[in-house]
């Protein structure tokens, strides 16, 4: 650690409780395939306060759906700009997610406001939008807890002490946190985002594993 920087810790419980307002908001019927999302992800924006989204832009969703799973993709576009989904451009992907032609990531146009708190918000937000309209066989991330504690019975790979959720501010902004996920398998997962002005670098890693999970 750089001997300028400084450490800031937050609370895992209330990082959960925004993102369980971010499950209530983004609960939603939808109809099969690809379709305007019936809730802006500007609300769940909203539930970050520490963060904006750059003046003159507004974040859009798609959705979709089929059987029993979902997905989405959020854009970010100038204010106004939200044409159907038969007027986008279509990805190059296996889902052929919609595209319009006036959209740019939202990773371009959320803003941090330099505080410590600004930087985890938008770690926790941008993970919250990349699986925003998501349903049942579409979840990851949202699989996941964010916790501040070593969970019993565990076998660790790496030796932590320190789970708290956590910010480190210094030549560069290092954003540090813990999730556990009982998907297919216990596991606890380490989270750092590296800061570069308003891009960041982002990576995720097993560091301890439990015994077997569940399967939706």
């Amino acid at each position: 650690m750089e001997s300028s920087s400084r450490v800031f810790r937050f609370s895992a419980k209330r990082l959960q409780r925004i993102r369980n307002r971010v499950r209530e908001i983004s609960f939603f019927d939808a109809r099969e395939g690809w379709q305007k999302s019936p809730v802006s992800p500007m609300e769940i924006a909203k539930l970050f306060k520490r963060i904006r989204v750059k003046d003159g832009f507004e974040l859009i969703a798609y959705v979709f759906r089929s059987g029993a799973g979902g997905n989405g993709v959020v854009w970010a576009v100038p204010e106004g700009c939200f044409p159907d989904v038969s007027d986008c451009e279509r990805l190059d992907d296996l889902m052929r997610t919609p595209k319009p032609r006036c959209a740019v990531s939202p990773h371009y146009v959320v803003e941090v406001g330099g505080s410590p708190e600004s930087y985890i918000q938008k770690s926790i937000f941008i993970r919250e939008i990349e699986e925003f309209g998501a349903f049942w066989h579409g979840l990851s991330w949202s699989l996941h807890e964010i916790i501040d504690s070593k969970p019993e019975g565990f076998r660790w790979y790496e030796d932590v002490e320190d789970l708290n959720p956590k910010v480190v501010m210094g030549e560069r902004v290092t954003v540090e946190f813990f999730t556990l996920s009982e998907f297919i398998g216990e596991a606890v997962y380490r989270h750092e985002d590296v800061y570069k002005g308003e891009m960041l670098e982002s990576s995720r890693r097993v560091i301890a594993s439990g015994g077997a999970g569940y399967i939706l």
